[in-house]
């Protein structure tokens, strides 16, 4: 019977075994495959010797499967799938037809693969880039929640980065040495840590022992971050805020949302969340805004506080009042007590207001960035006097250099050389980013080098972030911003000189891992993410992702995808106000696929969420030969446009004219169903992701986690009420399902838009994710386990590939969100550490014998 799978770790990559326990012997066949022809039969027969999987493929003369036959685990406790029969020793009969119920040509010259004992040996990694924060071919402004939101240089030479690395909002607290080299991640936390030093990030521990992060759940979100690092729908991410050391680090809510910080150890370490007040004094507002800039002075113990100011009801800065806008916080760091070091003028403020730039959806503070020398100056931008103005310890003016727009600031260690960031735009007139280097902030009418950054600020709130490091002599500025994302230029002593950009270090341009399917034909694949940016990859030997093309310098629109590899066409969908297209997928293009004089627009509209988060996608999938299945609501006089529900469609193709006719699947998943993922296999069969509230028993280690069994849902299966021919698989609904696979496939919440996707292979052998394990298992059409893999792992963890910083046992994964699988592949999306795994089968026993004439 099936007990569960062996993990071994090998020279190459973490090779994963489902054929026995550790110490079994090895599976092999008791008896050898042999198949004999009788007529238009083909019997074939073998035997295994122990308990494990098979799978019978038939081959034509160039070793191409033309019919995948049979499937399933042998000698478990409940039967394999037909034609499979219980027991270790088979006899199955094969039609001479191919997987579309066609007649094999030169079938007498067809052979027989029967392999036995799958596992997985991890092939490739694609992504994982731990330079990129974002992504012009990820990009759509207001909608996505790209940030860079730290920016930190320690005293030992680490540089720490904060921000969003996912147009859906999943942070990342990464480290680099003073030029800019990837040193480690942090958050999320590496595997094989003792759990007390990460358990106040919140973790879940598994039954080996290992740990996984939870997530943070509410209607439109599934976000792993715990308190002080990320908002519940992604749409906020803490701030990176100075400390006096090298050994921790603080964390903290932006002040619109919060007024609290959160100390972690520079190594990640946080053993319990503990968070406490950023700021406290008198006469406190109830709410706070503004960026939030701070420095210490050089013997740590005076923290300067900028950017931070009152709110009033409609979250407006506040300009008149003890904490009003224009001023600089002193603060006690042991007692967190704020009072004022240094205040604009009140009625200046008042009569300047205009110079600040300040808008809702972009905001400004009157002062933004603050910064220390090494002799206790602080330096300060002030937009309303178009300045960065030095300050005595005493909070009085010694000078200060005309700057428009001044943003962040920094000093350097060692001369008096100072770096200002320029910013101006919103949302509705874009503006530049710049970086300044004053030579000597003495000489203040000695103009500065200028430095062009990057053009469209404004659609993004976050400011810039500036800091210095050193390497032995050489000082190196720091400079982010969200479209930026990160640069490091060598201060020569005449100008400045680029180190490392972060863009073109990282050339990965698809941060969006959540939904991918593989081509069966050729083994591509595809990505389409949710702002309709569709990428795939072809190349496995120098695998990169390409964004797809339907013509010169226009891209195909994709945020949900299905493909038929048969007729070779390319399925997409785009937006909640549009239909699905059809589109021919061989040639340099994608080109339209039209329906006789119709077009190629095959659907009536179908809804998707639209949130902060992106397109809320629950799937589609296209049937062999035509036809086609979608997730999502149609809206009518019954159904709302907004209704982000997942309600099952079957259309049947209609060669002649467009749109075709939905049937809808009344009985699936009651009046707004929770669904996620759709597939067809070759004989029609449609499989569908739905959280119904009766999954099976949590996993030990999660009991406390409510989240995991309000989200964890199952596959159903429908067998079809009509046949291939014509296309027409379901000319009516279906009773009920077939089959429903007790199964923790998930999460899935009701409007969010990273519902998971499963795949379903040429034998009906079924490939799904649970994502909160993190794990992916593979079961027969019967619903018996083959294999199971994963375990928790950063982007650092590389499963034995080039560049493992932190090995694991097991295949490491963070948050596998899609799984799609070909003859020999499987493929595994993380959607945390923004990559791509493919994985080799291996089996245990592999025989290929010739078909031979019967008597």
């Amino acid at each position: 019977m099936w007990r569960g799978c062996a993990v071994a770790l090998v020279a190459a990559s973490v090779l994963v075994a489902g054929t026995a326990m550790a110490g079994e012997p090895a599976v092999s066949f008791a008896a050898k495959p042999a198949a004999s022809q009788a007529g238009s039969k083909t019997t074939i027969r073998f035997a295994v010797s122990a308990a494990t999987d098979v799978e019978v493929a038939i081959l034509d003369a160039r070793g191409m499967i033309v019919r995948h036959l049979a499937a399933g685990v042998l000698g478990g406790q409940n039967p394999p799938p037909p034609p499979l029969k219980a027991g270790l020793e088979q006899s199955i009969e094969w039609d001479g037809k191919d997987d579309y119920g066609q007649p094999v040509a030169d079938a007498a010259n067809c052979s027989v693969r029967v392999r036995a004992g799958m596992g997985v040996k991890l092939d490739r990694i694609v992504g994982g880039d731990p330079y990129a924060f974002w992504s012009e071919l990820c990009d759509q402004g207001d909608h996505t929640q790209f940030k860079v939101t730290g920016l930190e240089a320690k005293a030992d030479g680490k540089v720490y980065v904060l921000g969003h690395t996912t147009s859906y909002g999943h942070p990342a607290l990464r480290q680099y040495d003073a030029r800019g080299n990837y040193l480690r991640t942090l958050f999320p936390p590496p595997a094989g840590r003792p759990v007390e030093d990460v358990e106040g990030w919140g973790v879940n521990i598994r039954d080996d022992g290992t740990y996984t992060l939870r997530a943070s759940f509410d209607r439109s979100s599934a976000v792993p971050g715990r308190p002080a690092l990320c908002g519940s729908a992604g749409t906020w991410c803490g701030l990176l805020v100075a400390t006096p050391d090298t050994s921790t680090l603080c964390l903290a809510t932006p002040p619109s949302v919060g007024n609290g910080r959160l100390m972690i150890g520079a190594d990640g370490t946080l053993r319990r969340a503990e968070p406490s007040v950023l700021l406290e004094g008198e006469s406190m507002p109830k709410k706070l805004t503004g960026p939030l800039y701070s420095a210490f002075s050089p013997d740590g113990k005076i923290q300067y506080v900028s950017g931070v100011c009152g709110a009033d009801e409609k979250g407006e800065p506040q300009t008149t009042g003890p904490w009003r806008d224009g001023q600089v916080w002193r603060v006690d760091p042991a007692t967190r007590k704020a009072s004022v070091f240094f205040a604009l003028d009140e009625k200046d403020l008042a009569a300047n207001r205009g110079a600040i730039g300040h808008t809702r959806y972009t905001p400004y503070s009157a002062l933004q960035g603050v910064a220390v020398d090494a002799e206790g100056r602080v330096f300060v931008c002030d937009r309303v006097n178009r300045r960065v103005a030095v300050l005595n310890l005493d909070g009085k003016v010694l000078g200060a250099l005309p700057v428009d727009n001044p943003d962040a600031v920094a000093v350097s260690p060692n001369a008096r050389a100072v770096y200002v960031t320029t910013r101006f735009g919103h949302y509705h007139a874009r503006g530049k980013l710049a970086l300044l280097r004053f030579g000597d902030w003495t000489r203040p009418g000695e103009p500065p080098t200028a430095l062009p950054l990057c053009d469209g600020i404004g659609a993004y709130r976050e400011s810039s972030r500036l800091a210095v490091a050193r390497d032995k002599d050489d000082v190196l500025v720091w400079v982010a911003y969200t479209t930026l994302p990160v640069r490091v230029y060598r201060d020569t002593g005449a100008g400045l000189e680029l180190v490392k950009d972060f863009y073109q270090a990282g050339p990965q341009r698809a941060l969006d891992m959540r939904h991918m399917m593989l081509d069966q034909k050729t083994g591509d694949a595809y990505i389409a993410d949710n702002h309709g940016f569709c990428f795939r990859v072809r190349d496995w030997a120098d695998p990169k992702f390409e964004l797809c093309m339907t013509a010169a310098g226009r891209r195909l629109e994709a945020s949900s995808i299905a493909i038929e590899p048969r007729s070779r066409h390319i399925y997409t969908h785009y937006h909640w106000k549009n239909g699905v297209y059809r589109w021919a997928m061989d040639g340099e293009y994608f080109t339209p696929a039209p329906v006789g004089q119709s077009g190629n627009r095959v659907t009536q509209q179908i809804t998707c969420s639209w949130i902060f988060r992106g397109l809320g996608e629950r799937g589609m999938a296209a049937a062999p030969g035509g036809g086609l299945a979608t997730l999502g609501v149609l809206p009518d006089a019954e159904h709302r446009a907004d209704d982000y529900s997942g309600p099952l469609h079957y259309f049947k193709p209609d060669p002649a004219r467009a749109p075709w006719q939905p049937l809808l699947f009344k009985s699936f998943g009651g009046k707004r169903p929770i669904s996620g993922g759709v597939r067809f296999d070759p004989r029609g069969n449609l499989y569908a992701g739905l959280y119904d509230g009766k999954t099976g028993s949590v996993p030990r280690g999660f009991e406390n986690d409510p989240d995991f069994a309000r989200t964890t849902g199952r596959i159903y299966r429908y067998a079809p009420t009509g046949s291939g021919e014509g296309g027409d698989w379901f000319p009516t609904e279906p009773a009920g399902p077939a089959k429903i696979y007790d199964v923790q496939y998930g999460p899935l919440v009701p409007a969010d838009s990273m519902t998971p996707r499963f795949g379903v292979d040429g034998y009906g052998r079924i490939y799904y994710p649970t994502g909160l394990l993190p794990r992916v298992s593979v079961i027969d059409n019967e619903g018996n386990l083959i294999l199971a893999f994963g375990t928790y792992g950063n982007r650092d963890s590389m499963g034995g590939l080039p560049g493992d910083l932190v090995p694991t046992r097991d295949v490491p994964l963070a948050w596998a969100n899609s799984v799609d699988a070909t003859d020999d592949f499987i493929c595994v999306s993380d959607i945390l550490n923004v990559r791509l795994l493919r994985l080799t089968k291996t089996f245990a026993a592999v025989e290929t014998v010739k078909v031979v004439a019967g008597r």
